[in-house]
């Protein structure tokens, strides 16, 4: 590709952004599709696995759409995009960092859980259904599904503070319901 094509593939970047700005859901699409593949690359360069790669992808994704209105559409957006690839990178290593320096390494891994006769699991069961579906939704995922906030946020369709209060008010309620 010349330099003629990139600048012209950048300002058509730089229009699609503008046009997101504005509400247009085709450019949103069009831009997606346009910067997907350079994000993944850009990703896969620097991460240790292609899964990695791909959830962080996402995570770019939701953080561009966070940050749009911050995109100035008289410059290019390449740099914007990828500051903010970086920074999702940076907060993924910190994250991957404290976890690491949390683990503790055991000898001997812990023993399986034994089976029981199935009581608390029915129990829990039937409380869950019992529960307003957002407050099931955000127990599941944070604590049958093992998600991060953040993950659980992304796949609720919600913000993360939303997320706590519903989490904190299924703890609450399945506190009275067992």
């Amino acid at each position: 590709m010349n330099d003629r094509d990139a600048r012209e593939r950048s300002q058509r970047r730089a229009r699609l952004m503008s046009d997101v700005q504005r509400g247009d859901s085709n450019a949103y699409a069009a831009l997606l599709n346009d910067i997907g593949p350079i994000v993944l690359t850009f990703l896969r360069r620097r991460v240790r696995s292609r899964e990695e790669a791909e959830d962080l992808y996402q995570d770019v994704f939701y953080a561009l759409h966070r940050a749009r209105h911050t995109y100035e559409p008289l410059r290019p957006l390449e740099p914007w995009l990828f500051a903010i690839a970086r920074h999702v990178l940076a907060d993924h290593e910190q994250r991957r960092q404290t976890r690491a320096a949390r683990e503790v390494l055991v000898e001997d891994p812990p023993a399986p859980a034994v089976e029981g006769d199935g009581y608390a699991k029915r129990q829990l069961e039937q409380a869950l259904g019992r529960m307003p579906p957002n407050q099931r939704e955000a127990f599941e995922l944070l604590k049958l599904d093992g998600l991060s906030i953040e993950r659980a946020a992304v796949r609720a369709g919600t913000t993360e503070g939303a997320l706590k209060v519903r989490a904190h008010r299924a703890y609450k309620t399945l506190r009275h319901l067992l």
